[in-house]
């Protein structure tokens, strides 16, 4: 994932609520063919990516985001929003051809990630997980089986329902449009950062 693509995100989102829906709505996104480079491990809040965390604290440091902390007595929820310099160089770089054919590759996500980016926490959190259960190939009732019991929910009630139907609207849209290779092309302020080798646990102890 890089730099473009969570602005991206958090434009979308107008204030991102939350690390724990930036890394499930990522997640969902890149099981519906969204071109967001990321590795993932299974915590106990759901699918966690040490890729995104590192990448959103950069951000927050060149000050490309700007971060509010609320307190609850839980926790921390963190919050962010852009800020008027990422902004100006997402216009400036839009404008390019690069740019452009970056832009390109998200707009097919867009419907879906506003979807999710106002979808429930506890529902993302749980939805997120029977995806990850499923793209192990197992059959949904299998995944949704699995997730629930992995959440300690049972899998007859009207929760499970909702979160199989959320899981089961993200489909894979196969991009119809060449992809560049980040590693390779994505430099400059949009840069992609460096990939975690061993992500640590999940930080954001607040529940949503």
């Amino acid at each position: 994932m890089n730099r473009y693509q969570l602005t991206k995100l958090v434009d979308w989102a107008g204030t991102l609520k939350s690390r724990k829906r930036l890394q499930k709505v990522v997640y969902l996104l890149q099981a519906a063919g969204c071109p967001l480079d990321a590795k993932f491990i299974l915590h106990h809040y759901g699918p966690y990516s040490e890729d995104v965390s590192r990448l959103t604290d950069e951000m927050v440091r060149l000050d490309l985001l700007t971060e509010t902390a609320t307190e609850y007595s839980v926790g921390k929820q963190y919050s962010y929003r852009l800020s008027e310099q990422a902004k100006e160089k997402m216009t400036q770089l839009e404008q390019s051809e690069r740019g452009r054919r970056m832009a390109e590759q998200m707009v097919p996500f867009e419907k879906l990630a506003k979807t999710l980016l106002q979808a429930d926490i506890k529902e993302l959190e749980v939805a997120s997980t029977v995806m990850y259960f499923r793209r192990q190939e197992l059959a949904w009732p299998q995944a949704t089986e699995k997730a629930c019991a992995f959440k300690s929910i049972p899998a007859a009630c009207s929760f499970a329902s909702r979160v199989v139907t959320l899981a089961r609207s993200v489909r894979n849209r196969p991009a119809n449009r060449q992809r560049e290779s980040s590693a390779s092309r994505d430099r400059g302020f949009f840069a992609l950062t460096a990939c975690a080798a061993d992500p640590p646990g999940y930080t954001e102890s607040a529940p949503c």
